[in-house]
Parts: C-alpha cells; sequence; structure tokens
C-alpha cells in the first residue's frame, strides 16, 4: 500500500532527510516501509512524502514505537500534524 502524507517540521528539508537516510533506516526496515519520495516546501516548514507500506498492518506498532517518536521529535517533526493525504495506487517518479 502507497500513501501520500504531508507533515510539519521545525529544523528543516536537510537535518529529516538525514532523520530517515541514516537514523531511522533499520526502524524503516524493520516495519518494512519504503519512503520513495520526499520534497519540502519552499520555507521547509512542511514535508510531502509518499511511501510504501509492505506490510500495512505493522503501521500502528511504528506508530508507537517509542524509539521512533523520539528521533522524530528530535528532528524537528511535529508528530500531531502528520495527515495521510491518499492512498496512491499508481505513481511514476522521473
Amino acid at each position: 500500500m502507497k500513501v501520500l502524507s504531508t507533515f510539519e517540521i521545525t529544523k528543516g528539508f536537510d537535518r529529516w532527510l538525514k532523520l530517515v537516510d541514516v537514523k531511522l533506516k533499520p526502524l524503516l526496515e524493520k516495519y518494512k516501509i519504503k519512503v520513495h519520495f520526499a520534497c519540502a516546501n519552499e520555507d521547509q516548514t512542511r514535508i510531502y512524502d509518499l511511501s510504501e507500506l509492505e506490510d500495512p498492518s505493522l503501521l500502528n506498532a511504528l506508530m508507537k514505537d517509542k524509539e521512533i517518536i523520539r528521533l522524530r521529535t528530535e528532528a524537528g517533526v511535529n508528530l500531531s500534524s502528520a495527515e495521510v493525504l491518499t492512498s496512491v495506487s499508481q505513481h511514476k517518479v522521473w
């Protein structure tokens, strides 16, 4: 299942990228999630991403994982701002 989501950040896009590319990488693998695409708005206060959940039943556990919560909060993610915009059945990245 693929989803397009958005959330607020307070420490910029580069800080968030480091979170996903380095610190969260083993946890994303554990919960079988791949981030296919991400971008920030002009003032780097909001992220939009396209992610794939290989096993959607793991999403609840991921959202409650204390280490993920800690890492995301430290990276400036406003957890309460997270919003799934839509599920995605088809996409292409050039």
